[in-house]
């Protein structure tokens, strides 16, 4: 047929016949394919057939005619050029157009010759938007079968009802999920983790991700409008095109304001109509790479029983608990069990309103053992072969740790101590230690050492742990406690070195500053100007709770670069201290504390 109508970009078999039954025998199109000996049904479906007779009439190549059409390729499925997708993909049941691009069409000075031109990208279910003209596209329900065959001239209303809808079309642009599904018909990749399904499942999972995620896990699906739909597979083609860990955020968001709601439930209570969809029949289309992520999530924030069939998967292990379920499985009260959660950090505070609580199961798990294996401090003595003064010291200073810290005689089971905790304090100690069948001269154990150097048998403990002693043996590990053997003299020494490290004694910092160690205490009682002490120190307490103050070098620098007493300033001058005294007295200077105070006379070096 002469002269030749080419089909234009994007237009449908359905359409390109419409206008060539017009225009080669002003027929309409039923008319004209029947004379042709074309079924409409071949047209709709661009069978091979059809293809090759339409090839045969036109001499249009076949790859340009069946580019305009969606093609079945068997089993429910369908193609359009590069991409292939379900049924519901291809809205056949409805019919989709453009009433401003039809307005354009009927303009005789158009390039359609003044024809209406059926576009094949309107039926694509997530296209809702004209690109040229940046309106919603009107999209209804078929009237019947007979609107399959999708001729703009019987299916759209006429010129005047197209005006009417132009102007009551709401502006807007392409949302990103349109424009990604337009590139993916032309063979084009953008997003990787939606490349690698087919075009239909990215589709719907942009979708049903972002219909939960705008308008909540429960909305009604069923009465959401075509707008809402284009808004939701907005934000969920966000989500998605980040992949995983894009997908993941997005749950987190529906699961907390599912939690709000819902107050408590498991998967489908936190993820509703995405869960359903998820857990769907076998016999529905799958919904591709979607339904792994959303599992792997699930598993990762959600305490789900062994056993339980997850989206046509049984779970044959754990991987979270919740304070019940590891309270069953443990037999440890709830409440118990939440202290010590939120004490090690696997339970939040408020996990008493935060129904999504779960923690890892490992972690849960070694949790209950600790609690179920452990001993009140009372029985410590006993364990270690230790006495109850020691076995107390080792709990206060932290040596061996409650298992919740702090909690007292009085914190219940939670007081207790852990037993693999006294264990691995064995362990140390004997590892730090050379085995030995009997003691070296001199060595004893270190409850017998305590009380030569008087320091505490805790004090003494970490100075084994820590390397600090060159001597430690160990007799036969029955003895527990009381096998390990070290030197007097040596824990007298490392405890010298050790508070000469942390700073000065009082009794050494008034040696230096000539002022009696009475004197000293009241200097760091004392607040200079800047309302800082005039000599600061820093506390140290040992294993019997005792408290003492060191003094650093910088503080003891910087005290002496600003005062100095009577003593130090004649010692500095290579005077006398009453004729030091008689010059001070002239000059009007006057001492910062009372004589009666600190036992000396000391100066601001400023006021010299």
């Amino acid at each position: 047929m002469l002269p030749k109508l080419p089909p234009f970009e994007e237009e449908s078999t359905v359409s390109w016949c419409s206008r060539m039954a017009r225009f080669h025998s002003n027929l309409s199109c039923a008319e004209w394919l029947q004379m042709m000996e074309i079924s409409r049904q071949s047209v709709i479906h661009t069978t091979d057939e059809c293809v090759r007779r339409l090839a045969d009439l036109t001499g249009i190549p076949t790859v340009e005619i069946e580019a305009c059409g969606i093609r079945p390729i068997g089993n429910r499925l369908f193609c359009h050029r590069a991409a292939t997708f379900g049924v519901n993909f291809a809205l056949r049941t409805h019919t989709t157009y453009c009433p401003a691009c039809l307005l354009e069409d009927a303009n005789a000075g158009n390039s359609s010759s003044g024809g209406r031109v059926g576009r094949v990208t309107w039926t694509f279910a997530p296209v809702r938007t004209c690109p040229q003209h940046r309106i919603a596209l009107y999209r209804r329900r078929n009237r019947g079968f007979f609107e399959q065959f999708q001729d703009m001239n019987l299916v759209a209303p006429g010129n005047l009802d197209l005006e009417a809808q132009v102007a009551e079309a709401q502006s807007r642009t392409c949302s990103p999920l349109q424009s990604y599904v337009a590139l993916r018909l032309q063979g084009a990749a953008e997003a990787e983790w939606l490349d690698g399904q087919s075009i239909d499942q990215a589709s719907r999972t942009c979708e049903m991700l972002g219909a939960c995620m705008v308008f909540g896990a429960h909305t009604n699906l069923g009465a959401l409008s075509q707008n809402q739909w284009d808004e939701a597979g907005a934000a969920g083609f966000e989500a998605a095109a980040a992949g995983p860990s894009g997908i993941r955020e997005a749950l987190d968001e529906i699961a907390a304001r599912s939690w709000q709601i819902k107050g408590t439930g498991g998967p489908q209570a936190a993820f509703g109509r995405l869960y359903q969809w998820l857990h769907a029949d076998k016999g529905r289309k799958d919904p591709g790479p979607i339904r792994g992520v959303v599992r792997d999530h699930i598993l990762d924030i959600l305490a789900i029983e062994p056993g339980t069939k997850l989206f046509g998967k049984v779970i044959a292990k754990r991987h979270r608990h919740s304070v019940p379920s590891l309270a069953r499985e443990s037999g440890l009260h709830p409440v118990t069990l939440r202290r010590a959660l939120v004490e090690i950090g696997l339970v939040p505070h408020d996990a008493r309103t935060n129904n999504g609580c779960s923690f890892d199961a490992v972690e849960g798990a070694k949790l209950a053992s600790r609690i179920q294996n452990s001993i009140p401090i009372k029985k410590i003595p006993a364990y270690l072969n230790c006495n109850r003064t020691q076995a107390r010291m080792l709990v206060r200073s932290g040596v061996v740790k409650q298992l919740v810290p702090g909690e007292g005689k009085r914190g219940g089971l939670l007081s207790q101590v852990a037993k693999e905790d006294l264990d691995d304090l064995l362990r140390r100690l004997l590892g730090a230690a050379k085995p030995v069948s009997e003691g070296s001269h001199g060595m004893m154990n270190a409850i017998e050492a305590s009380e030569i150097v008087r320091e505490t048998v805790t004090d003494i403990v970490k100075l084994v742990l820590d390397g600090s002693l060159s001597r430690v043996e160990a007799l036969h590990e029955d003895l527990r406690f009381r096998s390990i053997l070290v030197d007097p003299d040596e824990v007298r020494r490392a405890i010298t070195e050790k508070s000469a490290i942390a700073g000065f004694s009082a009794r050494e910092v008034g040696d230096r500053l000539r002022i009696p160690a009475s004197g000293i205490n009241w200097l760091q009682k004392t607040l200079a100007p800047d309302g800082r002490p005039l000599l600061t120190s820093e506390k140290t307490i040992n294993a019997r709770g005792t408290t003492r103050h060191r003094f650093p070098e910088q503080a003891i620098a910087e005290f002496e670069a600003r005062y100095a007493s009577l003593a130090k300033l004649a010692e500095e001058n290579g005077q006398f201290s009453q004729t030091v005294m008689r010059r001070l007295k002239r000059a009007g200077v006057e001492p910062i504390l009372p004589r009666n105070q600190l036992r000396a006379l000391v100066f601001r070096r400023a006021e010299l």
